[in-house]
Protein backbone atom coordinates (compact mmCIF):
# COMPACT_ATOMS: atom_id res chain seq x y z
CA UNK A 1 0.00 0.00 0.00
CA UNK A 2 1.13 3.56 -0.48
CA UNK A 3 2.91 5.29 2.37
CA UNK A 4 0.34 8.00 3.02
CA UNK A 5 -0.98 9.61 6.18
CA UNK A 6 -4.42 8.16 5.40
CA UNK A 7 -3.15 4.59 5.01
CA UNK A 8 -1.01 4.77 8.15
CA UNK A 9 -3.92 6.18 10.13
CA UNK A 10 -6.26 3.45 8.82
CA UNK A 11 -3.90 0.65 9.78
CA UNK A 12 -3.61 1.93 13.34
CA UNK A 13 -7.39 2.41 13.56
CA UNK A 14 -7.90 -1.20 12.40
CA UNK A 15 -5.42 -2.42 15.01
CA UNK A 16 -7.23 -0.52 17.78
CA UNK A 17 -10.60 -1.88 16.64
CA UNK A 18 -9.15 -5.40 16.54
CA UNK A 19 -7.76 -4.98 20.06
CA UNK A 20 -11.24 -3.97 21.25
CA UNK A 21 -12.82 -7.03 19.64
CA UNK A 22 -10.20 -9.33 21.11
CA UNK A 23 -10.58 -7.84 24.59
CA UNK A 24 -14.35 -8.36 24.42
CA UNK A 25 -13.88 -12.04 23.50
CA UNK A 26 -11.48 -12.98 26.31
CA UNK A 27 -13.26 -15.14 28.86
CA UNK A 28 -11.69 -14.12 32.13
CA UNK A 29 -12.72 -15.24 35.62
CA UNK A 30 -15.54 -13.27 37.22
CA UNK A 31 -13.17 -11.49 39.65
CA UNK A 32 -11.31 -9.95 36.67
CA UNK A 33 -14.34 -8.53 34.83
CA UNK A 34 -13.88 -5.14 36.48
CA UNK A 35 -10.34 -4.89 35.15
CA UNK A 36 -11.47 -6.10 31.75
CA UNK A 37 -14.23 -3.47 31.65
CA UNK A 38 -11.75 -0.76 32.69
CA UNK A 39 -9.32 -1.86 29.97
CA UNK A 40 -12.14 -1.80 27.42
CA UNK A 41 -13.06 1.75 28.47
CA UNK A 42 -9.42 2.85 28.08
CA UNK A 43 -9.27 1.26 24.62
CA UNK A 44 -12.52 2.98 23.64
CA UNK A 45 -11.05 6.28 24.80
CA UNK A 46 -7.94 5.60 22.74
CA UNK A 47 -10.07 4.70 19.68
CA UNK A 48 -12.10 7.92 19.98
CA UNK A 49 -8.95 10.01 20.36
CA UNK A 50 -7.38 8.29 17.34
CA UNK A 51 -10.56 8.79 15.31
CA UNK A 52 -10.30 12.51 16.05
CA UNK A 53 -6.88 12.53 14.36
CA UNK A 54 -8.24 11.18 11.08
CA UNK A 55 -6.36 12.87 8.24
CA UNK A 56 -7.86 14.04 4.99
CA UNK A 57 -7.18 11.77 2.04
CA UNK A 58 -4.60 13.29 -0.25
CA UNK A 59 -5.66 14.43 -3.69
CA UNK A 60 -3.56 12.21 -5.93
CA UNK A 61 -4.81 11.89 -9.47
CA UNK A 62 -4.56 8.48 -11.08
CA UNK A 63 -4.34 7.21 -14.62
CA UNK A 64 -5.74 3.70 -14.68
CA UNK A 65 -5.23 0.96 -17.24
CA UNK A 66 -6.83 -2.47 -17.48
CA UNK A 67 -4.86 -4.86 -19.68
CA UNK A 68 -6.15 -8.40 -20.20
CA UNK A 69 -3.01 -10.51 -20.58
CA UNK A 70 -0.89 -7.41 -19.85
CA UNK A 71 2.79 -7.42 -19.02
CA UNK A 72 3.73 -5.90 -15.64
CA UNK A 73 6.86 -3.83 -15.10
CA UNK A 74 7.42 -5.34 -11.63
CA UNK A 75 9.88 -8.27 -11.73
CA UNK A 76 7.97 -10.44 -9.22
CA UNK A 77 4.70 -9.97 -11.07
CA UNK A 78 6.48 -10.67 -14.35
CA UNK A 79 7.62 -14.00 -12.92
CA UNK A 80 4.02 -14.79 -12.00
CA UNK A 81 2.95 -14.01 -15.57
CA UNK A 82 5.56 -16.47 -16.86
CA UNK A 83 4.05 -19.13 -14.61
CA UNK A 84 0.53 -18.24 -15.79
CA UNK A 85 1.63 -18.60 -19.41
CA UNK A 86 3.23 -21.97 -18.69
CA UNK A 87 0.03 -23.14 -16.93
CA UNK A 88 -2.28 -21.77 -19.63
CA UNK A 89 -4.02 -19.40 -17.20
CA UNK A 90 -5.58 -16.08 -18.16
CA UNK A 91 -4.94 -12.89 -16.18
CA UNK A 92 -5.57 -9.18 -16.17
CA UNK A 93 -3.06 -6.50 -15.25
CA UNK A 94 -4.39 -3.40 -13.55
CA UNK A 95 -1.91 -0.54 -13.56
CA UNK A 96 -2.45 2.78 -11.80
CA UNK A 97 0.05 5.62 -12.15
CA UNK A 98 -0.30 8.67 -9.91
CA UNK A 99 0.48 12.27 -10.73
CA UNK A 100 3.40 11.78 -8.32
CA UNK A 101 4.74 8.96 -10.56
CA UNK A 102 3.83 6.19 -8.13
CA UNK A 103 2.97 2.92 -9.84
CA UNK A 104 0.61 0.31 -8.42
CA UNK A 105 0.30 -2.92 -10.39
CA UNK A 106 -2.22 -5.63 -9.61
CA UNK A 107 -2.24 -8.99 -11.30
CA UNK A 108 -5.67 -10.65 -11.18
CA UNK A 109 -6.33 -14.30 -12.09
CA UNK A 110 -9.14 -16.64 -11.10
CA UNK A 111 -10.49 -14.36 -8.36
CA UNK A 112 -7.10 -13.97 -6.67
CA UNK A 113 -4.72 -11.03 -6.94
CA UNK A 114 -1.22 -9.90 -6.18
CA UNK A 115 -0.55 -6.18 -5.82
CA UNK A 116 2.89 -4.60 -6.10
CA UNK A 117 3.32 -1.13 -4.67
CA UNK A 118 6.48 0.66 -3.55
CA UNK A 119 8.41 -2.61 -3.23
CA UNK A 120 5.76 -4.37 -1.14
CA UNK A 121 3.47 -7.19 -2.21
CA UNK A 122 -0.07 -7.98 -1.11
CA UNK A 123 -1.87 -11.24 -1.92
CA UNK A 124 -5.51 -12.06 -1.48
CA UNK A 125 -9.00 -12.35 -2.87
CA UNK A 126 -9.96 -9.90 -5.64
CA UNK A 127 -13.46 -8.44 -5.48
CA UNK A 128 -14.31 -7.79 -9.13
CA UNK A 129 -17.42 -5.73 -8.38
CA UNK A 130 -15.77 -3.30 -5.95
CA UNK A 131 -12.31 -3.61 -7.56
CA UNK A 132 -10.55 -4.16 -4.24
CA UNK A 133 -8.01 -6.61 -2.88
CA UNK A 134 -8.94 -8.28 0.40
CA UNK A 135 -5.44 -8.91 1.75
CA UNK A 136 -4.80 -12.44 2.96
CA UNK A 137 -8.30 -13.65 2.16
CA UNK A 138 -8.60 -16.96 0.32
CA UNK A 139 -12.11 -18.34 0.00
CA UNK A 140 -10.88 -21.66 -1.41
CA UNK A 141 -8.62 -22.26 1.60
CA UNK A 142 -11.07 -20.83 4.15
CA UNK A 143 -8.73 -17.96 5.08
CA UNK A 144 -10.69 -14.89 6.27
CA UNK A 145 -7.86 -12.43 5.59
CA UNK A 146 -6.30 -9.64 7.59
CA UNK A 147 -9.16 -7.15 7.43
CA UNK A 148 -7.09 -4.82 5.24
CA UNK A 149 -8.80 -3.95 1.97
CA UNK A 150 -6.86 -2.11 -0.74
CA UNK A 151 -8.14 -0.29 -3.80
CA UNK A 152 -6.38 -0.73 -7.14
CA UNK A 153 -4.46 2.47 -6.31
CA UNK A 154 -3.00 1.01 -3.10
CA UNK A 155 -5.26 3.02 -0.80
CA UNK A 156 -6.74 1.39 2.29
CA UNK A 157 -10.52 1.17 2.12
CA UNK A 158 -11.74 1.83 5.63
CA UNK A 159 -14.73 3.41 7.33
CA UNK A 160 -14.32 4.11 11.07
CA UNK A 161 -16.81 2.42 13.37
CA UNK A 162 -19.59 5.01 13.86
CA UNK A 163 -20.08 3.84 17.47
CA UNK A 164 -16.64 5.14 18.46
Amino acid sequence: MLKTAWNEWCLKALQIETALLVLEEIELPEEMHGQQDAAEEKLLELARTWKGRQPVKDGRRWERQTQPGGTPSDAELLEMVSDFRADGKTWTLLRAVSDQREVVETLVAEGRACMAVEGSYYLGQWDEKDEVLEVGRDDDAGEPGTGVVLSATGEVQYTPDPEL
